[in-house]
């Protein structure tokens, strides 16, 4: 079997190197590309021939530098394995891409190197963060030359499903739905949110549209009209609802009258009501929500509890509740180490964003110019809840501060606010602000490209799905239901109806009801077959 491969991965076999090396071929491998990869037989048999080969056939020569790796370069020691593949890449002209793991840079004086290696602390050099999956997989991908197998095989692929045309089902459902059937109504809507198809043939999103079949769908009140108003408090969330003003209060409205039937708009309701979005603040009701939606086992929602006893000083709860779910989610223990190492103790409850405001500002008057006070800044204008009033063009200037400085929620909500049309729509500028966030690792950004990616300006279905699995492998119900669509479309992918009816099914435990709806689509089309 030919060693031949388009990306060769040099490292130290150190514990950090190679673990991080197998992690990141995995990685590489799933998204189509040829990747040279051996631990196990790296040093037997014809070695130095077999390596030879294989670099000089790669294009692109990634070296994991590790702090033990480093180190041992610049010793020059008479065997080093890494030291011969730097050379022998560097020698053929290969492009060289160093990945710095955490707290590890080059030596500032090229000097310190020995003589063949003085251009590696030359060569342009991606840092990697702590947390793995926060590692700039999609940053690295824009500076190697290889190219995934077919990488553009896919990319205008509209549909590879033989057995679901969904420009006749689209069809279909608008004839159904004008004889008034709820269900088509509702997958109408559904098809017009999230850009799936549209009259034309196309896939144009359309907000109006969406709504007018979820309105009509919400007019019966039976199942599907209930679930249209999940949707309906997206839409008055989003503020892209025809003709009518952003609201917060008719979002958490709608999201009350579906809580009976859907476990995510229940957890909205619990959110909201938390931040006092849409309704006067309540600390008792907040939290009776958050514990109706734990009794089912959401983490999520045990999350959010957590959040929101340590926000408001219930410090021991926030630790029991962070405890429970700290092998689930990284972040608890993170937070759990700052209670115990403050030692924090508030006996309020009750936020003040007056006060709020008053401080940040005056913290930024002093000089703080730590990018996370802008942003909060920024958050206190975009919600304007407890008598503050909305700002959002204040709210924006700040978020362009603290993005400036690479925090990566700013930039979420910069591309969140122009992709919205708060205080304008620009879409490219919203793709952007998307992009940066997603390549420090912002979720939420992701699963809004997975989105972005299948508008007709913009569309690329590789580039959706690539970003629909990073979001559904990370957990998330639309995630998941995003990239079910993809696989059963065929978009961006081959079309597998199994892995399609796993996401969905996925996607509807965890409180996602359009999972439900396309679970039953695909045993209706398969059930005999």
């Amino acid at each position: 079997m030919s060693n031949n491969r388009d990306i060769f991965i040099s490292y130290k076999n150190d514990g950090e190197g190679n673990n991080f090396a197998a992690r990141l071929c995995t990685d590489l491998k799933e998204m189509g590309y040829d990747v040279y990869y051996n631990p196990n037989e790296q040093h037997a048999g014809n070695f130095p021939d077999r390596l030879r080969n294989a670099v000089q056939s790669c294009k692109d020569f990634l070296l994991v530098v590790s702090k033990a790796c480093l180190e041992q370069l610049m010793r020059n020691e008479k065997i080093d394995w890494v030291r011969e593949e730097i050379l022998i890449a560097h020698n053929n002209g290969k492009n060289i891409i160093p990945l710095l793991m955490p707290g590890v840079s080059m030596p500032k004086d090229k000097e310190d190197m020995p003589e063949a290696l003085r251009f590696l602390p030359d060569t342009d050099a991606i840092s990697v963060t702590d947390n793995y999956h926060k590692s700039p997989l999609n940053f690295l991908v824009e500076w190697i030359k290889s190219q995934p197998a077919d990488n553009s095989s896919f990319k205008n692929v509209y549909q590879s499903n033989p057995d679901y045309n969904i420009n006749d089902a689209f069809r279909e459902n608008l004839k159904l739905a004008e004889a008034g059937n709820t269900k088509a109504m509702y997958e109408l809507g559904n098809m017009y949110f999230y850009g799936i198809a549209d009259e034309n043939g196309g896939s144009a999103r359309s907000f109006t549209e969406a709504c007018k079949w979820y309105l009509k769908a919400a007019e019966t009140k039976d199942e599907y009209g209930i679930l249209s108003y999940v949707m309906l408090g997206k839409l008055h969330y989003k503020g892209v609802v025809p003709r009518e003003k952003q609201s917060y209060a008719k979002s958490l409205e709608c999201y009350k009258t579906a809580a009976e039937e859907s476990g995510y708009a229940k957890q909205q309701v619990a959110i909201m009501m938390s931040l006092g979005l849409g309704c006067e603040y309540d600390y008792d009701s907040a939290e009776q929500y958050y514990l109706s939606v734990i009794e089912s086992g959401d983490n999520i929602a045990v999350q959010g509890l957590a959040d929101f006893y340590l926000r408001y000083g219930e410090f021991k709860k926030a630790a029991d509740l962070y405890t429970r779910i700290i092998d689930n989610f990284p972040q608890a223990g993170y937070e759990l180490g700052k209670l115990y190492m403050q030692g924090v103790l508030n006996e309020s409850k009750q936020p003040d964003y007056m006060k709020a405001a008053f401080y940040f500002h005056h913290a930024i008057s002093a000089g703080y110019c730590d990018a996370d006070v802008y942003y909060q800044l920024g958050l206190l204008y975009f919600r304007g809840s407890n008598g503050f009033l909305i700002d959002f063009r204040i709210a924006q200037e700040n978020f362009k501060i603290a993005a400036a400085s690479g925090h990566i929620s700013a930039c979420y909500m910069l591309g969140y606010m122009y992709e919205h049309g708060h205080v304008e729509t620009n879409l490219d500028k919203a793709l952007e602000y998307h992009l940066a966030a997603a390549e420090q690792g912002h979720l939420l950004s992701v699963l809004h490209l997975s989105v972005i990616y299948q508008y007709p300006k913009y569309q690329n279905y590789q580039k959706a799905f690539n970003f629909a699995k990073i979001s559904a492998d990370n957990g998330d119900e639309e995630g998941e239901y995003i990239l079910g669509m993809l696989f059963f479309l065929g978009r961006g992918c081959e079309c597998d109806i199994d892995k399609a009816y796993a996401l969905f099914k996925r996607s509807y435990h965890h409180g996602f009801v359009q999972g439900k709806l396309m679970m039953e689509k695909i045993e209706e089309l398969y059930m005999n077959k």
